[in-house]
């Protein structure tokens, strides 16, 4: 039964107009080097992700190694290379090396272009490391204090029964996880929650930490607690399966939020720092706002340089979308090998033909409601219900999939950008644990 399943999986694929891979490298627990292969290619009920291949490799793992066993793969499933239209891998050099990268050498073997981009979500993460490395300390101590009170049973027991002794709204802290920076958002947002109940139970304690007294120190934790939790709604409509990649415009949107914070920083408002704010209300402080818009900059600097793929492409992602008040001098269309005379002429077609442009007014009406029901059920922490509403990808595959063949160039476009991976691929890092 399973044979028949990779068979008729493999069949999909090789019928495919156009598809994109996923590659990862990382080893498993016996150090071994495994290529995690996944692809994305459009079938006749939609867009569809796979897992190819679970490659290992032996001996060393340079580009050249890693790009010839994804070539191999390919090519034991009989499917052609010149289908791909976008590679998405982590950013490392080895992937991403001009020269010897895979996605260079594999890009050699490919007879158009194609669109690289980097894992979305990890590229997050790499911004938002860009903190200082003085606020990356206030990080630290609060890990090193999650810890020294979750790490011993004794202290465990008697911080829960601390809390619930002096009614306080939670009964325990939020123990951070190492693998996945984002987390620290709702870390640091409880701790500060808890912080004089915790300040209280270690001076109980005799555990000294002056830090937490200190009113830079203090300046510089609030500032982390606001802006993690922004990074954490961001991280929050980046996740899951089915994400088109033209949603990852959202971290388009969140740069230029990043100006907004600054100035308001700038301007000592602090309108968008509500944990800074309240200190600053409660002690009176002189907020460094110089020093935080700095660290704002920076980082959004670091979203501009590392997201730039996603920028420059932000006309080709979102022709999906809303395709008539598209212009096609704005979009790429070199990676999927589309006649551009003939895509003129069926869009211009598309454009004033009611019947047809009508869809695609209704298409933008659901994906308004979409983002609606979304905001209302990530404000209301309705993960479950979040989950069991509509795909993006599914509606605007309807709304294309309507289309007569009569715009063939057209939805091969609509297709292909369909294909690009719109989600962070860390599943080798789950199936080699």
């Amino acid at each position: 039964m399973s044979s028949n399943v990779t068979h008729k999986q493999t069949e999909d694929i090789q019928l495919a107009s156009a598809l994109s891979l996923a590659i990862d490298e990382s080893c498993d627990i016996k150090d071994t080097a495994q290529v995690t292969l996944f692809v994305r290619y459009m079938s006749s009920q939609g867009p569809k992700e796979e897992l190819l291949g679970l490659l290992p490799l032996s001996g060393q793992t340079r580009g050249k190694d890693i790009a010839n066993a994804v070539q191999k793969c390919l090519e034991d499933n009989g499917i052609d290379i010149n289908k791909i239209v976008s590679i998405a891998t982590d950013g490392a050099r080895i992937m991403t090396g001009i020269y010897r990268g895979v996605t260079s050498i594999l890009q050699k073997k490919i007879n158009h272009e194609i669109l690289p981009f980097h894992f979305i979500i990890h590229q997050e993460a790499l911004c938002a490391q860009t903190f200082p490395a003085e606020i990356i300390e206030v990080m630290n101590l609060v890990i090193k204090i999650i810890n020294s009170i979750l790490a011993k049973t004794l202290y465990h027991r008697q911080f829960k029964d601390f809390l619930e002794e002096i009614y306080s709204q939670f009964s325990d802290l939020l123990l951070h996880n190492k693998v996945r920076w984002l987390s620290r958002g709702n870390v640091l947002q409880r701790f500060a929650l808890c912080l004089s109940e915790i300040k209280t139970f270690l001076n109980e304690k005799s555990i000294d930490h002056p830090e937490l007294e200190e009113n830079k120190w203090l300046q510089k934790f609030n500032f982390m607690v606001d802006t993690t939790m922004k990074l954490n709604e961001l991280n929050l409509k980046l996740q899951g399966k089915g994400n088109p990649a033209y949603a990852l415009l959202e971290v388009v949107c969140f740069e230029k939020k990043l100006l907004l914070f600054v100035e308001d920083m700038e301007r000592g408002k602090l309108l968008h720092f509500k944990n800074l704010k309240q200190y600053r209300n409660e002690t009176n402080a002189t907020i460094d706002t110089n020093y935080f818009s700095i660290a704002l900059k920076n980082m959004k600097d670091g979203f501009a340089e590392r997201l730039e793929q996603f920028i420059t492409n932000k006309s080709t992602l979102a022709f999906i979308e809303n395709p008539l008040n598209t212009n096609t001098n704005e979009i790429n269309i070199e990676p999927f090998v589309i006649n551009a005379r003939s895509l003129q002429m069926q869009l211009l077609d598309l454009k004033t033909k009611d019947l047809w442009s009508g869809k695609f007014t209704e298409l933008k009406s659901n994906l308004e409601e979409l983002e609606v029901q979304k905001c209302m059920h990530i404000a209301q922490h309705k993960w479950t219900t979040l989950k069991e509403i509509l795909r993006v990808q599914a509606l605007i595959f309807g709304g294309w999939n309507r289309l007569p063949e009569c715009y063939s160039e057209v939805k091969k476009l609509a297709y292909g950008v369909l294909t690009i991976f719109g989600r962070h691929i860390r599943a080798s890092k789950r199936s080699l644990a």
